[in-house]
């Protein structure tokens, strides 16, 4: 069944076709919700209340682009959201000495780690760096995007990230 008919028919309410397409896409999303996850249980709401999100308004999808890209886009949304609810101000650091990080280029070694061990690592980050690090490196949005996404400035997005990377940098 092809993208268009697994969405004709989800929206049909044919459950058969949901279950299809949660069980598609699931694991897909789940990596993605535990990257800003403190733990599986959090990944896991976060991963319900984005298929939630993507059950309720599979009618505004306009096969512009791939399903996949469209549901990542919700599961990215669901995760800030769920990070602004429950971790905005927690594990903040100090941004003392902001200027002279914004000015270096920090870059993680090029050692081969697994995935599951980098995964790791990340989930043990604090919160702040660890959205950061995921919607700069692994997202690929702007600075400005994620100030506007987190209610934070610009130049914090990049001292954290700078911040995130030496974070890891110094646990490779």
């Amino acid at each position: 069944m092809d993208e268009k008919e697994l969405v004709e028919k989800c929206l049909g309410n044919d459950k058969s076709a949901q279950k299809l397409l949660y069980d598609t896409y699931s694991s897909q999303m789940m990596g993605l919700c535990m990257r800003y996850a403190n733990s599986r249980e959090e990944g896991e709401d976060i991963l319900i209340e984005g298929f939630t999100k993507i059950f309720s308004n599979l009618q505004n999808f306009r096969f512009d682009s791939s399903l996949s890209a469209w549901m990542k886009k919700i599961m990215v949304n669901t995760a800030i959201s769920h990070f602004r609810m429950h971790h905005k101000h927690h594990n903040t650091l100090p941004l003392e000495n902001a200027e002279s990080e914004l000015r270096g280029t920090h870059e993680l070694p090029s050692d081969h780690i697994q995935e599951k061990e980098l995964l790791a690592l990340i989930q043990r980050m604090p919160e702040t760096y660890r959205v950061i690090f995921n919607l700069a490196v692994i997202e690929g949005y702007s600075h400005q995007e994620i100030g506007a996404m987190l209610d934070i400035q610009e130049s914090t997005s990049r001292s954290q990230l700078t911040r995130a990377r030496n974070w890891l940098k110094e646990r490779l």
